[in-house]
């Protein structure tokens, strides 16, 4: 097992940063490598793909939301039993600026043992990629922080499928 974690403070409030994370279906307009489907309650189901540059299809897997306290954190865990899983939280602190955003990513199972050292390089990558989409999506003015049109919202559904 191992776990990757970053923070990142950002000069917006927690409740806004709040709102980004835990709209599962929004995820498309700021996450560059995932996007959720389904209802942001503790223990449900929800939908989870994942692309990336090294794999040639995105991979989709079912995926339980595992931690949800409105305003502050929310996580969920995805993977394939003994083999590989991986947990996916965000924690929103307030500060005197804005928020404080505390990104970890867990995983445990067979391949992560095996791989661990190339896995952790990798998935600290892919964390500071989306946050760095993430902090630029809250940028007050941002284009991708305004609210889709209708038909933005189907290509990005489109995207998400």
């Amino acid at each position: 097992m191992f776990e990757v974690e970053r923070v990142t403070c950002l000069s917006t409030s927690p409740l806004r940063v709040w709102t980004a994370v835990s709209d599962l279906g929004g995820f498309a307009r700021w996450h560059p490598f995932i996007r959720l489907s389904g209802v942001a309650a503790e223990g449900s189901a929800i939908g989870y793909t994942f692309t990336t540059t090294f794999m040639r299809k995105p991979l989709t897997a079912p995926a339980t939301i595992t931690r949800l306290r409105k305003p502050a954190e929310i996580g969920w865990k995805t993977g394939l039993r003994g083999l590989f899983m991986l947990e996916e939280a965000y924690q929103i602190d307030a500060t005197s600026s804005g928020a404080q955003v505390r990104h970890t990513t867990r995983c445990w199972g067979l391949v992560s043992i095996l791989a661990a050292r190339k896995m952790k390089g990798r998935i600290l990558a892919s964390m500071e990629e989306s946050d760095r989409a993430l902090e630029r999506y809250l940028r007050p003015g941002s284009k991708a922080a305004r609210p889709l049109s209708r038909g933005d919202r189907r290509v990005a559904k489109r995207k998400a499928h």
